[in-house]
């Protein structure tokens, strides 16, 4: 789409959705800004001032450096094997890695809890294998534990990104290297790596944004308050101290550093355009098939035990022995933490589909706006609630909710759903806008010289074209808010209970088999959610 007539148009039906996204994010980040100073600015300074900060911004920098390096030169050598050759089973890893993109953090947590443990599934495999009666790994509740569940979570989503990017580029300049004699290592690093290098710093970036703001696998996994980041400090200071001022102030202080990561690293970055041509892929045979075999058993080995724990858990007990009786007191609705898995099912699933609905309404008008315009300014102010943490977000609405003296359940629910759409409406926006942009001006045109009005070119050519990309946005979105724990766990104070929410409270109890039955649901309902979302992929590129 270019710049042209009926931009006014889609102008206006932009900004309805932007002026919406603002006003959510807005409002969080001026209650934070108002307790943060609402005593003459103590707290503000006290933060800003305090060493205990910056010992908090330099550790949430190294893990979140540390996991993002790894994840990256983990994925690099694979994507590497499988942006040049073709076996069997090559599409079912990639699309697996995509699953990556919606499986909720806290079933990684709930998995590595009960597969890497002292006394989870691996040590029990490797006693029986060594006869040794003794944990012989000692994983979870260490700075390992974080890094390796982080990586766990982003190395397919590096992997997957830098294959696919990797796939798009064209082989003739590599073939042209080695006819002038240059060998494998030296054309990599001298054709194909400034290529792919924006694609690998995208995919570093994005890893590296999302490890900052990590929130549960650092509360559970890490287990320490050595191993805090400045996510899980503002969730401390706000459940724990009850100061709320230091925790607003922490949050402007998080926000501040993570808007000024967000301008510097989009400085220069320029969307690069796919390929008409892709590059061949040779099939596989004798040794490299062997290579495959061996690179397939390795992801599955790495990414299959710690979900695969989960199912097997909510079926059988930690002796082995086959039981029902999580799934008995979740149909029946018993005494302590189950008597709201029903309600909490409930909630994760209506919270969910409004949000997204609502999200996926929005984005669309946002992103042909965007696109009709080439606006830089649009895809900007999608992309602010970004720079916010979703625990920020959460602080900043349950700030509102004590500012106006309610704790009825009808705001705790608006809230909460505000603070879900605020987190999935930016995901969904950058879904759509790649359809819009991919709409050819010609059809709209032509439209026009038909005497067609421009609302209902919209109606009927152009916003039918983006169903494909409208329905995997929904199940993004849909996905992010199913998996959500981190605003509503601040925000809601019990009032609402939602399947992560539930899930995360289990595993502080220890109750790891009704934690593992509610994940087992929160599991499928993720696996649906990506069949849809991969229905509507297929259909965009087609």
């Amino acid at each position: 789409m270019k710049k042209g007539r009926g931009t006014a148009y889609y102008t206006l039906g932009a900004l309805p959705g932007i002026a919406i996204l603002l006003v959510l994010f807005i409002i969080p980040l001026a209650f934070n800004f108002s307790y943060a100073f609402s005593d003459g600015g103590r707290a503000f300074e006290e933060v800003f001032t305090d060493p205990y900060t910056y010992r908090l911004l330099l550790f949430t920098l190294e893990e979140s450096l540390l996991s993002a390096i790894i994840s990256v030169l983990a994925a690099l050598p694979i994507a590497a094997f499988f942006a040049r050759y073709s076996f069997p089973g090559r599409r079912a890893v990639l699309t697996l890695s995509g699953l990556a993109f919606t499986i909720p953090t806290i079933l990684v947590v709930l998995g590595f809890v009960i597969w890497y443990g002292n006394n989870g599934f691996l040590n029990a495999l490797l006693m029986r294998i060594t006869g040794r009666d003794y944990s012989l790994l000692s994983i979870l509740y260490s700075f390992k534990a974080i890094i390796l569940a982080h990586v766990y979570l982003n190395f397919p989503i590096a992997f997957l990104l830098i294959a696919n990017a990797w796939t798009e580029l064209p082989d003739t300049p590599e073939k042209a290297a080695y006819t002038l004699g240059a060998g494998r290592l030296r054309t990599f690093a001298k054709v194909t790596l400034p290529r792919l290098l924006p694609s690998v710093l995208s995919a570093f970036i994005l890893i590296f944004l999302f490890c900052f703001s990590s929130f549960s696998i650092i509360l559970v996994l890490g287990g320490s308050p050595a191993y805090s980041t400045l996510e899980t400090e503002i969730y401390r200071r706000v459940h724990t101290s009850v100061d709320r001022e230091g925790a607003a102030a922490l949050s402007l202080f998080a926000f501040a550093v993570t808007g000024a990561m967000l301008i510097l690293t989009s400085r220069g970055r320029k969307a690069s355009k796919a390929s008409r041509h892709s590059r061949e892929l040779v099939k596989a045979k004798g040794r490299s098939l062997l290579a495959a075999a061996i690179l397939m058993l390795l992801v599955l080995l790495f990414i299959l035990p710690p979900m695969l724990s989960i199912v097997y858990r909510a079926f059988f007990t930690k002796a082995g022995d086959f039981t029902l009786r999580a799934w008995e007191d979740i149909a029946k609705g018993s005494t302590g933490l189950m008597s709201t898995a029903l309600n909490g099912i409930i909630n994760s699933f209506l919270i969910a589909l409004s949000s997204s609905l609502a999200a996926v309404g929005i984005g669309s008008r946002s992103a042909a706006g965007s696109a009709k315009r080439n606006s830089v300014v649009l895809p900007v102010l999608s992309s602010m609630p970004m720079a916010t943490g979703s625990v920020t977000l959460g602080l900043g609405f349950s700030l509102l909710a004590v500012t106006l003296g309610s704790s009825s359940l009808l705001l705790s629910y608006l809230l909460v759903w505000a603070a879900h759409l605020t987190i999935v409406l930016p995901f969904a926006v950058r879904t759509i806008t790649p359809g819009a942009k991919a709409i050819p001006d010609s059809l709209s045109l032509s439209a026009y010289t038909l005497g067609i009005s421009e609302g209902r070119t919209w109606r009927k050519v152009e916003s039918p074209l983006l169903a494909p990309y409208r329905r995997r946005a929904f199940a993004f979105a849909f996905a992010l808010s199913l998996g959500e724990v981190n605003a509503t766990l601040t925000l809601s104070e019990g009032h609402v209970s939602t399947l992560p929410v539930l899930i995360y409270r289990m595993i502080g109890s220890y109750n790891y088999q009704g934690a593992a039955a509610l994940g087992t649901l929160l599991l499928a309902e993720a696996l649906i959610i990506f069949a849809i979302g991969e229905g509507g992929r297929r259909n965009a590129v087609s």
